[in-house]
């Protein structure tokens, strides 16, 4: 039997000018496809800008946190705090969604050192603010929460360009592995033998303590409750572990054909039963997995997925920055140190940290100068409005996993906390810069004396009362603060000290 394919229609379309084929496809059904992705294109556009407008018209308000010295409360507290601000979910039925362009807010959860001042502080959209104070209140009663301005102004916006007395090296984390595989929280933090708790935190918040003037660093985490869809890829994982054959997914086209076949077999079965009886199979038991078989690692990463998958999660982004002007600039004291003290909570079985190569300020080839000025312009936008959508795709930690990066200082951490030497006398070095006051050299150039002069003959004092978190004292609150009678002036405190550590009156008299 022969096959003869005629290829003589072909042929002819080597003499037909390309407009006539585009019109023939065109007229021939094409048009339709043509609006079909002109309407496609046009509504998620209008979508786009119903919920830019949307999160724009948020009302955002911006907290600080001050945590007594002797917080002795254990990081489940912490847990407990996000738990509750995952309260802010919402169900966003079709018409929301997709025709008025709301979606799901989040927090930005943040730790900036200025010079070596370190503070927390917590963005929340205004309607939440009673929600976040009360989850914090709740778990530190004394806690102190005030309304700032926001910090973010400190950043030039032209600190890309080659002529900005600044640099900035910044960068935004992804996660190594699927969002299963948890990081190293704090749970493995605590010896179990001598019941000490080595605090993370301590590391970071010693780094940020060690920056000079002209020097910040700000830490942004961006939390969003979502569902659990995410999580039918861990539970795909623990099969493939423990050796179940699970289903391949499927997707709407495999779901058709799928209830198709089972109601063709009803109808099969129904009909051949009309002349006897179909003799059932027996269902043979499943394959037994091979949990009895895994080594001790893999069974230590298969309990602490399980146990993430089994959370409260939040869709994050995590954005560092390390901000200096030009002359005090040292990448091994404000970015080796910074990525050191984020790889203590990095695992190799487990998941890790790692630097977005498209979003780090750092480049090896091609136009190095344009592509790190693109990159520090779009990151320092992103960061000041704290935008979730332009980025790093998000990724999921559970309660734990964030209790672990952003929880206050305990009572355990003592290198950032210890109390410094209010001054000190000392011969100047020769470069000893002029005026050392927060805040002010981010806005100025920092000037130097120039050697052997008579200015270098003085003596000066050299404060560092304001190194490392600082419980004692307002001054974020005081530079920042919207509502300038809700600070304690340093009088009134220190009549209050005076007070609480006089003797009562009715003391006995020997």
């Amino acid at each position: 039997m022969e096959i003869t394919v005629d290829l003589s229609k072909l042929e002819s379309l080597n003499v037909v000018s390309p407009a006539k084929i585009i019109w023939f496809i065109f007229s021939h059904g094409g048009w339709l496809i043509l609006i079909i992705a002109i309407f496609y294109f046009l509504f998620y556009l209008r979508l786009f800008l119903k919920r830019k407008k949307y999160v724009a018209a948020v009302k955002q308000t911006l907290l600080t946190i001050d945590i007594p010295k002797d917080n002795e409360q254990s990081l489940l507290a912490v847990v407990q705090i996000f738990a509750t601000l995952a309260g802010i979910k919402i169900s966003l039925n079709l018409i929301e969604k997709y025709w008025l362009g709301k979606v799901q807010l989040w927090f930005s959860l943040e730790i900036i050192s200025l010079e070596g001042y370190i503070q927390f502080l917590i963005r929340t959209p205004t309607d939440y603010r009673d929600l976040v104070e009360a989850a914090i209140y709740a778990q530190y009663p004394e806690a102190e929460i005030t309304e700032v301005e926001d910090y973010v102004s400190l950043i030039p916006n032209d600190v890309y360009r080659s002529s900005s007395e600044f640099k900035l090296w910044a960068t935004e984390f992804i996660l190594n592995k699927d969002s299963c595989y948890p990081i190293k929280t704090f749970k493995f933090f605590e010896y179990p033998l001598s019941q000490t708790f080595i605090d993370p935190m301590a590391s970071l918040l010693e780094v940020m303590s060690k920056l000079g003037r002209g020097e910040q660093i700000g830490l942004q985490l961006l939390i969003r409750p979502t569902n659990d869809d995410w999580k039918e890829k861990g539970y795909q994982i623990i099969r493939h572990l423990v050796g179940e054959k699970g289903e391949p997914p499927q997707h709407f086209g495999d779901k058709i054909v799928n209830v198709s076949v089972k109601s063709l077999e009803k109808f099969s079965e129904a009909v051949i039963k009309l002349w006897g009886d179909i003799k059932e199979e027996k269902v043979k038991p499943g394959q037994p997995n091979l949990m009895q078989f895994l080594t001790p690692g893999e069974r230590f990463v298969l309990e602490n997925i399980q146990t993430k998958l089994a959370q409260i999660c939040f869709a994050t982004k995590f954005r560092i920055y390390y901000l200096a002007h030009q002359e005090v600039f040292l990448k091994g004291r404000g970015v080796n140190a910074l990525i050191g003290a984020i790889n203590q909570f990095n695992t190799t079985n487990l998941n890790a940290f790692k630097k977005d190569k498209r979003r780090v300020t750092d480049v090896n080839y091609f136009f190095i100068k344009a592509r790190i000025a693109l990159r520090q312009k779009k990151f320092v936008k992103n960061y000041k409005n704290r935008v979730m959508r332009k980025g790093s795709t998000p990724f999921m930690l559970s309660l734990e996993e964030l209790a672990t990066l952003y929880h206050f200082p305990t009572i355990t951490v003592k290198a950032p906390l210890l109390k410094r030497t209010e001054a000190k006398k000392a011969e100047p070095p020769v470069a000893l810069p002029i005026e050392p006051q927060i805040g002010k050299s981010f806005f100025k150039p920092i000037i130097t004396l120039p050697p052997k002069t008579a200015a270098a003959e003085e003596r000066f004092t050299i404060s560092e009362s304001l190194s490392g978190y600082d419980f004692d004292n307002d001054y974020f609150e005081r530079k920042f603060s919207k509502d300038k009678t809700a600070i304690k002036s340093e009088k009134v405190t220190a009549e209050l000290a005076a007070k609480k550590n006089a003797p009562p009156n009715n003391l006995p008299i020997s």
